[in-house]
């Protein structure tokens, strides 16, 4: 086990740095490029289809490939996004079509073994630490690489950019490969089958959950960082710099919270967790250059502390979910529902919204929508938490008449 969380947080921290760098950017970077909100909708649906393409193809390779090998292509993956981004300059349409497919691969093939190797380590009573652990320590390294990242695109450009990621990427693979010993249970799950995706079915509305809960990571990720994009006044360096000063007050909150979490009532933890969520997607489109500099920024750390603790318990209780259901299984339907379902609407919205000239205009209604749908995840994991109430009201009572 020690191992494995070696292993686990040296590939970590190397993808969490070259994310930082440049993949966090890459919204922005398509906006300031003159891409409109629906094309930068029709990337992400074509990422969305991308990933679904090659998880298809890491759920068999990774059977018959050691896990350095499983690294080493997530990492000359994320190189070959920062190469594919060039294609943006002077090709719009087809570079913005190729940069998709290299983001939803490399997406696919960091994000799945990043899960898969997360999952190895937890069990239902520390799944909620260690995510706090794991969101903490991804933060950090996540700050450092947004400020290098902001300051080299501002500064010099994406060549730098490309420099500095094949130079980390090489020092970090040079760490793993004399640090790995570490052996996982990945060779032993079976692959998923088409008839298993499609058919799979719970108790949990895990299937309802897995569609809306894409929706809202690219809400998150992409739309929402637009918005910061736009407060910051369109500078990649304080952009940066307002990030990492959320990200340090949010640590500091986190740490208190993740300590706590695996003791309190996962069902009532949770559901205060979603309204919260439903609370700051009302803030999001309440947020506007116009308010004071001190009600600006207390409002952007609701927003970072509300999200971020939904976070925590939404993936506690999808951990928790898996390790009492199918396991490794699990992880991997839910990505094919999500990313799936990420093709298919982001696509639709960018042909809808694809004419739009002012489409910054839409970030607003988006969060006002996002308000509304962001209760369906009361719906997750309902049933099985009402038995989980039924059985402890049981042994109370057992326990009194005895």
């Amino acid at each position: 086990m020690r191992e494995l969380t070696r292993t686990f947080y040296s590939y970590l921290s190397l993808h969490s740095l070259l994310i930082g760098v440049f993949p966090f950017f890459l919204p922005v970077y398509l906006w300031n490029h003159g891409f409109k909100l629906g094309e930068i909708s029709l990337f992400i649906g074509i990422s969305g289809f991308a990933f679904c393409a090659a998880l298809w193809v890491w759920d068999r390779i990774r059977r018959s490939i050691s896990l350095l090998t499983l690294i080493t292509i997530s990492l000359l993956l994320a190189i070959n996004l920062l190469l594919t981004v060039f294609l943006l300059e002077g090709m719009n349409w087809f570079g913005l079509i190729i940069v998709g497919i290299s983001y939803g691969v490399y997406n696919c093939f960091f994000w799945t073994t990043q899960r898969a190797l997360f999952f190895e380590r937890v069990n239902t009573s520390n799944s909620g630490r260690n995510y706090g652990n794991l969101q903490m320590f991804v933060g950090l390294v996540l700050q450092i690489g947004i400020l290098i990242g902001g300051l080299l695109l501002e500064k010099h450009g994406l060549a730098y950019v490309l420099g500095f990621s094949v130079i980390a990427s090489v020092i970090g693979f040079i760490f793993i490969t004399k640090n790995i010993g570490a052996t996982t249970s990945l060779k032993e799950v079976k692959p998923l089958s088409f008839s298993d995706i499609v058919s799979f079915k719970d108790g949990h509305s895990s299937v309802l959950i897995f569609l809306v809960d894409g929706l809202f990571l690219f809400l998150e990720s992409f739309f929402w960082l637009i918005s910061l994009f736009l407060l910051a006044h369109e500078s990649f360096v304080t952009l940066g710099i307002t990030v990492m000063s959320l990200a340090i007050i949010f640590g500091i909150l986190f740490y208190f919270l993740k300590n706590v979490i695996d003791r309190l009532d996962r069902w009532r933890i949770y559901r205060i967790a979603v309204v919260l969520y439903a609370f700051s997607w009302l803030l999001r489109a309440n947020v506007n250059e116009n308010q004071s500099l001190f009600w600006l920024f207390l409002t952007l750390v609701l927003i970072t502390f509300c999200t971020s603790f939904f976070r925590l318990a939404m993936n506690k209780r999808f951990y928790d979910l898996a390790r009492e259901t199918l396991n490794h299984r699990y992880l991997v339907l839910k990505s094919y529902y999500s990313q799936f379902v990420i093709g298919i609407v982001f696509v639709a919205a960018g042909l809808l919204i694809g004419d739009i000239e002012k489409s910054e205009s839409l970030l607003i209604p988006s969060y006002w929508l996002g308000a509304v749908l962001a209760f369906i995840f009361l719906l997750y994991g309902a049933t099985y938490a009402k038995a989980e109430r039924i059985q402890e009201a049981a042994d109370v009572a057992n326990n009194t008449t005895d």
